[in-house]
């Protein structure tokens, strides 16, 4: 059984996306101590340890290694971002070595590459739609800007250990080479080995390459190829029921602010939650339940508080965690209400929806979008979408929600 340890929620589910798309029967759970049976293929376990500190992300990831081995799991991967979102202090190099010293595993191949997000890695670098990491959005990242797109310079101030890349030339020459580069790197004492990878043919050949690794690490691109290599149950995949839904967006990202435009646009009906100085949470939420209780009972609706870098409100530095909190309030409220499907986008709004609602385990169904899977919480009878704020086309929030048919 294949297990995956990601380090935040939306990155979870793109993963999660991944092995179910490879036709494997994948559960998805949300708290690294969680108990998670039943009958599947793989488990994966969403954590909030992308940017925490180094301690707590390696003492949470630890615990959540002990959580898939007590499961049965056999085989590993450590899932995080695409773009590689850290600093020089880690968490993606420490996370990496704990697991690999806590599995006796030596040398570790790891790559951010994801041809199917057009993330892709070429003598080292990292591109996104052909643009270097450092000349992209993420430059100018909050949290973890990324003025580098060299992996070898980033990973390295994160280690213990020492990092060496897969060449190209190597991968393309086939899976002999790639063994007797990774091969040639653990004899010299390399930690982790960076692979490049341009295409979905070259993850292939680097997952057979590594077929025999107990642990592997990446985003969702090797760790899909790696799920295509194993045998599927034949289960099938199962699929939300059609129905009213509810988006609830607090993601910034220019992708999501062109679905929230594109849904206006269309004629969907929405909410904006804009914070005043004093205004708490609940406040905000309950104003918002308000607004959706005046709704058609059968139409869909959209409350966000995304915006523009333009239409921030520097007063207010902490309206982002409140943001946060309001998005938890909004969707207990409207499951309480009987709302069954749920579209959430941004990684953090997507934490606060998953902590507020108790989901602990989620069954991962068909895709709404490339790396969205609908993620069914059976015990609260809700079917929900986990995006990642950059993830879909600008018509996802229109076409998922129906929006023509409420005209």
């Amino acid at each position: 059984m294949i297990g995956v340890i990601a380090d935040d929620v939306t990155g979870a589910t793109d993963v999660a996306a991944a092995l179910s798309r490879a036709g494997l029967q994948t559960l998805l759970a949300f708290d690294a101590a969680t108990h998670v049976a039943g009958d599947a293929d793989a488990i994966v376990i969403g954590l909030k340890t992308r940017s925490i500190p180094v301690a707590d992300a390696v003492a949470t990831s630890l615990v959540a290694l002990r959580t898939l081995q007590n499961a049965g799991v056999t085989r590993f991967y450590f899932k995080y971002c695409s773009t590689f979102d850290s600093t020089d202090a880690g968490n993606i190099g420490p996370v990496t070595e704990a697991l690999a010293l806590a599995l006796d595993v030596s040398t570790v191949v790891t790559t951010p590459a994801a041809p199917i997000h057009g993330r892709t890695v070429n003598d080292g670098d990292l591109y996104v739609f052909d643009v270097p990491l450092h000349e992209t959005h993420m430059a100018h990242h909050p949290i973890t800007p990324m003025c580098d797109s060299n992996l070898v310079r980033l990973l390295t101030p994160q280690c213990n250990g020492t990092v060496t890349t897969v060449p190209l030339a190597a991968v393309r020459e086939g899976v002999a080479a790639v063994r007797a580069t990774i091969a040639a790197a653990d004899g010299a004492g390399v930690t982790q080995v960076i692979a490049d990878a341009m295409t979905n043919d070259d993850l292939a050949v680097i997952a057979e390459a590594a077929e025999a690794a107990v642990l592997t690490a990446g985003s969702a691109g090797l760790i899909g190829a790696i799920a295509e290599r194993q045998v599927a149950s034949g289960r099938a995949i199962a699929t939300a029921p059609a129905g009213r839904t509810a988006i609830i967006a607090g993601s910034c990202s220019r992708r999501t602010l062109e679905q929230i435009a594109d849904f206006q646009a269309s004629g969907g009906t929405s909410h904006r939650v804009i914070a005043e100085a004093g205004q708490t949470a609940e406040q905000l939420a309950e104003a918002a339940l308000t607004w959706w209780d005046e709704q058609s009972a059968d139409s869909s609706a959209l409350i966000y508080s995304s915006s523009s870098a333009e239409e921030r409100n520097d007063e207010l530095p902490e309206a982002g965690e409140l943001y946060e909190q309001v998005a938890g309030i909004v969707a207990h409220g409207l499951a309480e209400r009987g709302v069954q499907r749920m579209l959430v986008a941004g990684g953090e709004t997507s934490g606060a929806v998953i902590r507020e609602l108790g989901t602990m385990v989620a069954v991962v169904g068909t895709e709404a979008a490339v790396g969205a899977p609908w993620i069914h919480d059976v015990d609260h009878g809700v079917h929900l979408v986990l995006k990642s704020g950059n993830f879909g086309d600008v018509d996802m929030f229109t076409s998922l929600a129906g929006v023509e048919d409420n005209d």
